[in-house]
């Protein structure tokens, strides 16, 4: 018994001893984390000095680093949430890579403010928000692992667009970013940055040894410094692994939605398939001038090697050259799938996607098909295409597009009637936005993976103030500071349709303030938009309520549209709060009448 006994102590006495270090350790992760040393990136923080407010948090990229200061210069477009969802708000959330993001056009040539605007005009009457979360250069691991936090914002709806970056992005299974190692030592990666300890460690051991601590950010384009010369053939280990982790963190993700009964939808992935392919195994042939004749030759070069991206490609456009396009868009895509340089999702990703949707039993939109039905010869080219997957304007509001009807089922409302020329009018970009994204492509392709040697590109003349804008946002002048300056100059050129646009842009970044709102409902009145006009004049209101001038605009307006109720009843809301208000008691008595002549056409008028 008494040996039992030493054998039971003596087990205590070793659990004791390992616990110790472990309660230790614990206790100071816990001090250290009310230290100033540690640090949180949330996907949202609150906004300065908009009190009420969140924003997309411009850090958040740091916390996929274990050292912050090595973080590339990516962030999420600067968006502002109420922190409180408003009662009847519907919420749509779009998560996924730079082109979710609206690369190069930013935050108001995405896919989610082309929505955005469109809803605008559909449901005018409805408070519809889309929050864009997507950034350049992640992955499924970043989607997955921003999950929760989506919920925290009371979605009623999320979009995936994404697939693109499982090779090349931010722990992608081929990047030069935290490419290497497992499935499961990076989801073990992903929590030791938010240890105080981890944290602590790393900022003694870059102080010791002088560790540099230089963003990554520099003059390469970010493709030029993730791609790490990575080469993955189709059905190669890597390859496979790539599809394993998207499976893999896409289920997860979509668990999570899925367990608190949030909605889902997902999209197949689009991309140029004219791009010729990055990397080939072996070099492009050299061809007869016969088309016939070339065609023979590269058929049989494929009998022998079918893996040659280049030759598929060379193929390719011999069949679109001798209209054979579907011949041709099998080939294209064929040096897509060869291309050893995964920058474009291959086709397993949106089979991926397709059985993601029948397993979990989701709307899947074929956005890829889609955009193909928009091209001549149903070839996703540079029609819709800046370089090798992010489209144009007219790609992205196609894209847009594309959910749309998946969406409007969600509301379960009656649209407007709104001609997709009118939709296209609305589209949320300015000038100054395409011209500086067309800068952005010019230095995007002109650098690894497009050249050899990456050279410098001239923005070239500046015309117009237009181009002046988009030169000095390439320099640093910020999105709001070049709209308002472009808004004062549309308004001096009497341009009221375009600079109803842009103080709509305007208040749509700023949400808070309400004279900014009353500019966008006066201008787009101006402009004999009376849809929008008193879109952005109730906006006004609801900041500031009390504001009796803002109410008799939207009276005004709503008496334009022929709703003499709604105007009536602003103009009551004004005598409610001031009585004795002239203007408020004419257009009263006004509207009363003439809505009992409405009511009653053969009476005879008011004396």
């Amino acid at each position: 018994m008494r040996l039992m006994a030493n054998k039971k102590n003596r087990l205590l006495f070793y659990i004791i001893a390992l616990l110790i270090p472990l309660f230790m350790l614990a206790a100071l992760e816990g001090v250290l984390r009310l230290s100033p040393w540690y640090k949180t990136y949330p996907l949202f923080i609150n906004a300065p000095a908009m009190p009420g407010y969140l924003q997309t948090n411009p850090d958040l990229i740091k916390r996929y680093f274990l050292n912050p200061a090595s973080a590339p210069a990516l962030a999420i477009d600067t968006q502002f949430i109420l922190a409180d969802k408003p009662a009847g708000q519907f919420r749509i959330v779009l998560q996924g890579g730079s082109s979710a993001a609206g690369f190069p056009y930013g935050r108001f040539g995405s896919p989610a403010a082309m929505l955005q605007q469109r809803l605008k005009r559909l449901y005018p009457e409805h408070d519809i928000l889309v929050i864009n979360t997507a950034m350049s250069a992640v992955n499924s691991y970043t989607l997955r692992d921003l999950g929760d936090e989506i919920l925290a914002l009371q979605p009623d709806l999320v979009i995936i667009y994404a697939g693109h970056n499982e090779y090349l992005g931010i722990m992608g299974v081929g990047s030069a970013l935290l490419g290497t190692g497992s499935h499961y030592t990076k989801q073990l990666y992903l929590l030791l940055p938010r240890l105080a300890l981890v944290q602590v460690a790393q900022q003694l051991l870059s102080h010791v040894y002088q560790t540099d601590s230089t963003p990554a950010a520099n003059e390469r384009t970010m493709m030029a410094r993730i791609a790490a010369e990575q080469h993955i053939a189709l059905d190669s280990p890597l390859y496979h692994a790539g599809i394993r982790q998207f499976q893999t963190n896409m289920h997860a993700l979509l668990k999570t939605y899925q367990d608190v009964g949030v909605p889902v939808l997902l999209s197949t992935l689009a991309s140029n398939e004219q791009q010729a392919p990055f990397v080939s195994s072996q070099e492009a042939l050299v061809l007869p001038a016969d088309k016939d004749h070339a065609i023979q030759q590269l058929q049989q070069a494929l009998q022998q090697d079918e893996t040659v991206a280049s030759w598929h490609f060379q193929l390719a456009e011999r069949w679109l050259e001798t209209g054979h396009y579907d011949n041709a868009r099998t080939h294209f895509q064929l040096a897509r799938e060869h291309d050893l340089l995964r920058f474009r999702a291959p086709l397993a990703i949106n089979q991926q996607l397709r059985q993601l949707a029948e397993q979990f039993q989701l709307p899947l939109v074929d956005s890829e098909q889609q955009l193909r039905a928009a091209t001549k010869h149903g070839i996703v080219d540079y029609t819709l295409m800046l370089e090798h997957l992010h489209p144009n304007a007219q790609g992205y509001f196609l894209l847009a597009e594309s959910w749309l009807p998946q969406i409007q089922q969600q509301l379960n409302s009656r649209p407007a009637a709104v001609s997709t020329a009118q939709a296209w009018a609305d589209m949320p970009l300015t000038e100054v936005d395409t011209l500086l994204a067309a800068f952005k492509i010019k230095q995007l392709t002109a650098d690894y993976p497009f050249v050899s040697q990456p050279h410098t590109v001239s923005f070239g003349p500046q015309p117009t103030l237009a181009h002046q804008l988009a030169w000095q946002r390439a320099q640093g002048l910020s999105w709001l500071d070049s709209s308002q300056q472009l808004l004062t100059y549309y308004q001096q050129q009497q341009q009221p349709s375009l600079a109803a646009k842009v103080a709509g842009l305007l208040f749509d970044a700023i949400p808070n303030q309400a004279n900014s709102a009353f500019v966008a409902g006066q201008l787009y009145f101006d402009s004999q938009d009376l849809v929008l006009a008193a879109y952005y004049q109730r906006r006004a209101i609801t900041l500031a309520p009390d504001e009796l001038h803002y109410r008799l605009m939207l009276a005004r307006t709503y008496y334009f549209s022929d709703r003499w109720p709604e105007a009536l009843q602003q103009v009551e809301a004004v005598l409610a709060r001031a009585p004795d208000h002239a203007v408020a008691k004419r257009q009263q008595a006004q509207l009363r009448q003439q809505m009992q002549q409405r009511a009653a056409p053969n009476a005879p008028p008011t004396q």
